[in-house]
């Protein structure tokens, strides 16, 4: 054995190396495909955070619905409230109207009218508008009385029982009225 490894020492052990043409080609070659597998990663990045910022955007558009009508319950609620002071108001007597109890109401409505419309609650008062029944609800009607009726206020709303609400460009009650029919 010895003498095995003497020789080998003394020998080169000849190695076939590629030539620089097969060398440049496999480079070439490895390359191409390190520039493949960075294009897939780089669409795949650019897809993911396309898809995280739609999410975001959404949740975004979310959370604001969420906000604009987390309050229509209250809202809701507080209606009758407003109808009740409604009924009050309309109940005092002209000589009511200017005295400080007639006067604290007025500033009590106001008051919460406007915390309403803050939080963004629309009133709908149609009266002497045309009937819509998108945003209005015919409770009453009553006839024409004019002499030779000529039908043009056919659906004209003569008196509001209720008010009407909307929250947020959203109907959340329509308005009671008393409509004239021919």
């Amino acid at each position: 054995m010895s003498e095995e490894n003497e020789k080998s020492k003394e020998q080169p052990i000849e190695e076939k190396l590629p030539s620089e043409l097969e060398t440049i080609k496999e480079l070439q070659d490895r390359i191409k495909k390190l520039e493949q597998e960075k294009n897939e990663y780089l669409e795949g990045w650019k897809r993911a955070k396309a898809d995280l910022l739609n999410y975001q955007k959404e949740m975004e558009n979310k959370m604001k619905e969420i906000v604009m009508y987390a309050n229509e319950n209250l809202m809701y609620d507080l209606i009758p409230v407003l109808d009740s002071l409604d009924l009050a108001i309309n109940s005092l007597s002209e000589k009511d109207k200017d005295s400080p109890l007639g006067k604290g109401y007025y500033l009590i409505q106001a008051q919460i009218y406007e915390i309403m419309s803050k939080y963004g609650l629309e009133v709908i008062n149609p009266e002497n508008k045309k009937f819509d029944p998108l945003f209005h609800e015919a409770i009453s009607t009553k006839k024409c009385e004019k002499e030779n009726c000529d039908k043009s206020d056919e659906n004209m709303i003569i008196e509001v029982l209720a008010k009407g609400y909307i929250l947020n460009g959203k109907l959340i009650r329509p308005a009671k009225v008393k409509v004239i029919i021919h």
